[in-house]
C-alpha cells in the first residue's frame, strides 16, 4: 500500500496562487503527482477527467464556496469516493462539523504546516485505497479473482446498452468446465478448486484486457465479448478452449487433460436485447455442446 500512496496524484483546488505553489512544492517533494486549479468551478470536471486519488479543496472560493464544490462531488457517482481534504483557516467547531457532515474526510488548516500536510494527506490516501482494496474484493469472486455473478451481469447490461449506443456487436459465452465432478471425487474439491483457478487465469490471459469475465457459478464462466464480429467472438473463444484442452494440469504428480464446453450468443449491432435473453441463448448453445459431445464450441 505505501507504494500505492507514494505513486498517488492529487488535485489543488486553491485561488490563492502562493498557496498552490507552496502545496505543490511540499507534496512533490513527497513524490506525489500534483495537478491544481485555481478556478472552482472547474473542480469537479478536472476531478472528472484527471481522476485524482485526492482533492485539496479550499474553502473559501470567489466563485463558488469550497463548500457547494464538496457537495456536488459527494453526489456524484463518479467523484463521490474521491476524499476531500478541507484547506481553511476556519477551524471553529461548526466549520470542521459542516465540512465532516459534508463528506470531507478531514482538513488541513492555515497556516499551512509541512508536517500536518503530509501526514494528513497521507492518512487520507491510506484510508482510501484501503476502501478501494474492499469494494474490489466485493465484486471479485473470492476463489479465483474473476468478477463474480452480480458484477458480471451488470457488466454485460452495460456492455449492450454501449452496443446499442455505438452500434457495435456483443457477444456472451457460457464456458463450462467437463466432467468436473470427476477431478472432484477423484482427487478431492481442493484439486478442483486448483483446477478451477488455473482455468481462470488460462482464460484470462487469452482474452483481451477489455473483455471481462467472470464466475457465473460452479465450474462455469461468462465472457463477455466487445466490440468484434460474431465472426471474430467464435475465432477467439475457439482459441480459449484449445488454449485449456492443450494445457497440462498436474494433479498430485499426474497429468490430466481438462476441457471445455462453450455456448457462444450474439447482439447484433444496435439491437435491442436484454441481458438476461443473451444469457439464455449462450445457455442453450452450451446445453448442445454437452449434448453433442463436449469440448466444442455451439454458437
Amino acid at each position: 500500500m505505501k507504494e500505492e500512496v507514494q505513486k498517488s496524484r492529487i488535485l489543488i483546488v486553491d485561488d490563492n496562487a502562493v498557496n498552490i505553489r507552496l502545496l505543490k512544492i511540499i507534496l512533490e517533494r513527497e513524490g506525489f503527482e500534483v495537478l491544481s486549479t485555481g478556478n472552482g468551478l472547474d473542480a469537479v470536471d478536472l476531478t472528472l477527467k484527471l481522476t485524482p486519488h485526492l482533492v485539496l479543496l479550499d474553502l473559501l472560493m470567489p466563485d463558488v464556496s469550497g463548500m457547494e464544490i464538496l457537495r456536488i462531488l459527494k453526489l456524484n457517482n463518479v467523484t463521490q469516493s474521491v476524499p476531500v481534504l478541507m484547506v481553511t483557516a476556519r477551524t471553529s467547531g461548526e466549520d470542521v462539523k459542516a465540512a465532516l457532515e459534508a463528506g470531507a474526510f478531514d482538513y488541513i488548516k492555515k497556516p499551512l504546516d509541512e508536517v500536518e500536510i503530509v501526514a494528513r494527506v497521507r492518512s487520507a490516501l491510506r484510508h482510501k485505497f484501503h476502501q478501494d482494496k474492499l469494494v474490489e474484493m466485493a465484486m471479485r469472486d473470492s476463489l479465483t479473482g474473476l468478477y463474480n455473478h452480480r458484477l458480471l451481469i451488470e457488466l454485460l447490461e452495460r456492455e449492450l446498452a454501449t452496443g446499442r449506443r455505438k452500434q457495435q456487436s456483443v457477444s456472451f459465452c457460457m464456458a463450462d468446465i467437463d466432467h468436473f465432478k470427476r477431478i472432484n471425487d477423484r482427487f478431492g474439491h481442493q484439486a478442483g478448486d486448483l483446477v478451477l483457478q488455473d482455468v481462470s487465469r488460462l482464460l484470462v490471459s487469452g482474452l483481451r484486457k477489455s473483455d471481462p469475465i467472470g464466475r457465473y457459478g460452479g465450474e462455469e464462466f461468462g465472457l463477455v465479448l466487445t466490440s468484434c464480429s460474431p465472426e471474430k467472438a467464435v475465432g477467439l473463444c475457439e482459441r480459449l478452449r484449445g488454449i485449456v484442452a492443450e494445457h497440462p494440469f498436474l494433479i498430485e504428480g499426474e497429468e490430466v487433460h481438462v476441457t471445455l464446453s462453450m455456448g457462444l450468443a450474439h447482439a447484433e449491432p444496435g439491437a435491442e436485447i436484454r441481458e438476461t435473453d443473451l444469457i439464455q441463448q449462450a445457455d442453450s448453445a452450451l446445453y448442445r455442446a454437452k449434448a453433442e459431445g463436449r469440448n466444442r464450441l455451439v454458437s
